[in-house]
Order: structure tokens, then C-alpha cells, then sequence
């Protein structure tokens, strides 16, 4: 079996064993291996960690929204509503899949590597129509999702904090035009 093929196997058994746990700090990489019927070394071969595969994992399952929401792009809606769209759709996978995003937002925010989804650079360049450089966007974008990831990881306490249920899909819709008057300027009327 080739390298990336293997790879590719224990990405997607964490994948799986992810969407079934009940406990996802309880998977482990015994399980991972078994259910990618390759060696346990691999899981280290290929990743620094256990938690770096199972955050690969993580990032693959939230993608496959963003997926969904890329494989039907409308050329006719502006930048801002694609990116709002976008946003709605990746906090709604984030609530959803709750249980094991907010175990490793941690690792995403002080371990992993520093990175925004790549598909929201694109949009806010558009956005901005060069008057932003591809630095000042993708700040932007890490700034947007990161704080996200953080308030969601810290749901309980930026509620007692601000009064905003981030489990009420209205209050995350609200949050999230919030951000983006914050980042992009105030949406002009209609």
C-alpha cells in the first residue's frame, strides 16, 4: 500500500470512530489502526500524535460542509453573502458535531499549525477587490475563525459573559453578521 494511501486510510478511520464515539477523547490509536487495518507505528509515522490524526479528522469532517457549500457555488451572490453562507454553514457542522469539535479546538488554537480554511482567503479577496493584500485576508480569516473556534470551545462561559446561547441558530446568525460588520464595514441597506 502506498504512503499516502495508508495516510488517507487512518484520516478517514479517525473520521469514522469520531462520528461514533460517544466519548471522543476516548478514541484511540489502537482503534484508529485497527480500523484502517494497518500497523499502530503508522499512526506516528504519518502524524506527530494521536491528537494531530484526530484533528485531521475533525478538519476533514467540518471541510465536508464547506464541500457542499463550494460544490454549489451562485456566481450571482456577492462576496459578503458567500462568506456569511459559508460561515452559517461551518458553525452549524461545529454545533452539530459538538461533542468531539470541542475537545480538540484546543489543540487546533495552541498546537496545530496556524491556518484559516483556504477557501475564505479567496472570497475576502474578492471582497476587498485589492485593496487588501493576501496578508491582510488571510488575518482576517484566521482572526474570523479563530474566534469563533474559541467562543464555541468556551460556549458555556461566553454565556454567562454576553447572554448569547451560541446552541440558538438565530444567536449564531446574529454573532456571525456581528463579525462580519466588525471585519468588512456595516452591510449597506437593501
Amino acid at each position: 500500500m502506498k504512503n499516502e494511501e495508508v495516510k488517507e486510510k487512518l484520516i478517514s478511520a479517525a473520521a469514522e470512530l469520531l462520528k461514533e464515539a460517544q466519548s471522543p477523547e476516548k478514541v484511540t490509536s489502537r482503534q484508529i489502526a485497527q480500523r484502517a487495518e494497518t500497523n499502530l507505528a503508522m499512526v506516528n509515522y504519518y502524524f506527530e500524535s494521536k491528537d494531530q490524526l484526530l484533528t485531521t479528522a475533525v478538519y476533514r469532517i467540518i471541510a465536508e460542509s464547506a464541500d457542499r457549500f463550494q460544490a454549489k457555488p451562485d456566481g450571482t451572490l456577492p462576496p459578503r453573502k458567500k462568506l456569511q453562507n459559508m460561515l452559517h454553514a461551518l458553525c452549524e457542522e461545529v454545533v452539530q458535531y459538538e461533542r468531539y469539535t470541542k475537545v480538540y479546538i484546543p489543540y487546533i488554537l495552541l498546537e496545530d499549525e496556524i491556518s484559516a480554511p483556504p477557501y475564505i482567503v479567496p472570497i475576502l479577496q474578492e471582497y476587498f477587490h485589492g485593496t487588501k493584500s493576501e496578508l491582510e485576508c488571510k488575518i482576517i480569516a484566521y482572526q474570523m475563525i479563530s474566534f469563533l473556534q474559541l467562543i464555541f470551545f468556551r460556549s458555556d462561559t461566553f454565556y454567562k459573559f454576553t447572554g448569547a446561547n451560541l446552541h440558538d441558530a438565530q444567536v449564531r446568525k446574529q454573532l456571525i453578521d456581528m463579525q462580519l460588520n466588525q471585519f468588512l464595514g456595516e452591510e449597506a441597506p437593501e
